[in-house]
């Protein structure tokens, strides 16, 4: 899903104000504090124009994998979602990405850090009706209470900052303040990947079904040597390429998932791991089932799906 022109429109306006060495200094240094102090619950970024610079580095790349996750979502779950709650929400990426895929007509953004939500504020006056009329809350998700319910909840990118006990706190929270959909993506390390995991665990037993990506609801079967993650291409802007000194006009997001419901949904097919492998006449695919996780081999002896394996790509469903 292609990032939307007005929220780059007024990301390039605001950065232009900035001096780019500043920037590259700050973008370093917001690099630095998220690999090192990530998880410790401290504040990361408590300026706004750390918030700024934050926005032209992640926010496209923080779209993208939201978008590619409810892409997959509605092609399991046809259901409408009218409210949304993003917790976490940064400057408002997700929401973005959600306007896309469902009619949302109540917006609440949850975002600790006020510089993030400043800027949040600011972007969303630039889109249209529903997002510029977002709540907005500057409330802690660990220590606050939330009472309404919401038919989507999405979290993404901030269950990994948390420690492990406070972490199922907030997840059991979340689920209860689902109506319908709960959507929760994490970096796709395999650090990331082990707080999908036990989410995963956790809200089976809390009786939630999943969506995507697995379709099945038995122990994942990923070895502790390997990670369950997915990736998609972010166009880099200008002002990007810049400010990470880089010539190539993309980068590719990896991302770990995981689309929890209510009821259960049918989950028929496969989803595949990794980039297909094409070669003439067949198709090489690794592939989680419902029974097992399996290499297949697709020929052309199979018409049906061969053809369909040929459209697929990693992170899809083959049925």
């Amino acid at each position: 899903m292609a990032f939307p022109q007005e929220l780059a429109n007024i990301i390039q306006k605001e950065m232009e104000k900035l001096d780019l060495k500043q920037v590259k200094i700050i973008s370093d240094n917001i690099t630095h504090k998220y690999r090192n102090e990530s998880g410790k619950n401290r504040s990361l970024i408590n300026k706004e124009v750390e918030a700024l610079v934050y926005s032209s580095v992640r926010m496209p790349a923080t779209y993208e994998a939201v978008s590619s996750v409810l892409d997959q979502t509605k092609k399991q779950y046809s259901k409408e979602c009218n409210s949304l709650l993003d917790v976490g929400a940064g400057t408002g990426a997700a929401t973005w990405a959600a306007c896309n895929y469902f009619n949302l007509e109540k917006i609440v953004c949850l975002e600790k850090e006020a510089a993030m939500e400043n800027v949040g504020r600011k972007y969303m006056r630039e889109g249209h009706r529903a997002i510029q009329q977002a709540e907005w809350y500057s409330k802690d998700l660990i220590s606050m209470e939330i009472e309404e319910k919401y038919d989507m909840v999405i979290s993404s990118y901030v269950l990994n900052e948390m420690t492990g006990s406070i972490r199922k706190t907030v997840i059991s929270k979340l689920w209860n303040c689902t109506n319908k959909l709960l959507v929760i993506i994490e970096p796709g390390t395999p650090k990331g990947f082990d707080v999908i995991k036990h989410a995963r665990e956790q809200l089976l037993n809390l009786g939630a079904h999943i969506v995507a990506p697995c379709p099945h609801e038995q122990e994942c079967r990923i070895k502790s040597d390997d990670w369950c993650h997915f990736s998609c291409r972010v166009q880099r802007s200008k002002l990007h390429k810049l400010i990470k000194n880089a010539d190539v006009p993309y980068e590719d997001e990896k991302y770990s998932y995981i689309v929890f419901v209510k009821e259960k949904v049918d989950n028929e097919g496969v989803r595949i791991l990794r980039h297909p492998q094409i070669a003439k006449g067949r198709i090489d695919l690794e592939v989680c089932g419902k029974n097992e996780n399996k290499k297949m081999r697709i020929t052309k002896k199979n018409k049906e799906l061969f053809k369909k394996a040929r459209k697929v790509k990693w992170g899809d469903m083959l049925k």
